[in-house]
């Protein structure tokens, strides 16, 4: 007994015998840092950094006005056009917050609301509203957009 009341006593002292570890963030909170950083390179028109959220993969569904893109090769060369490779001038800024869904513990569902802003090639800015929804996939290297979709309110 009274060695076990020093061993208990010693651990005590040097901080514990178990090691204690952080949560780890949830799901949510693991995505919202991922779709913080998708405005961020939207904003910056970064295609590649921005596609690399995606599943690089050719079951890859992205559904925008009427059309269907599969695959991760299709929608990264639609996206480099629609940024002109870069060169556009939109702005993306969130409204609110995104809604979460929780499918699986490895599948997750996302909507959020943003605006843009932008220049035409005729000088007249253009604002509108979209919406997207995307179902995030857990892979072993983090949470990627499996299928998604855009609705757009100019």
């Amino acid at each position: 007994m009274k060695r076990l009341l020093s061993m208990l006593g010693f651990c005590i002292l040097v901080g514990g015998c178990a090691q204690v570890k952080p949560d780890a963030p949830s799901a949510q909170q693991q995505i919202q840092r991922v779709l913080d950083d998708m405005v961020a390179s939207a904003n910056a028109h970064d295609t590649d950094r921005y596609m690399a959220r995606f599943a690089h993969q050719p079951t890859l569904v992205f559904a925008i006005d009427g059309r269907i893109i599969h695959g991760w090769d299709a929608l990264h060369a639609q996206q480099m056009k629609w940024w002109r490779n870069g060169n556009t001038d939109v702005v993306y800024t969130p409204i609110g917050s995104a809604e979460f869904l929780t499918l699986d513990e490895n599948l997750v569902a996302t909507t959020q609301a943003l605006s843009s802003r932008r220049t035409s090639p005729d000088g007249k800015v253009l604002t509108g509203t979209l919406v997207v929804t995307s179902i995030w996939k857990k892979w072993p290297q983090g949470w990627a957009i499996v299928y998604g979709h855009e609705s757009w309110a100019h």
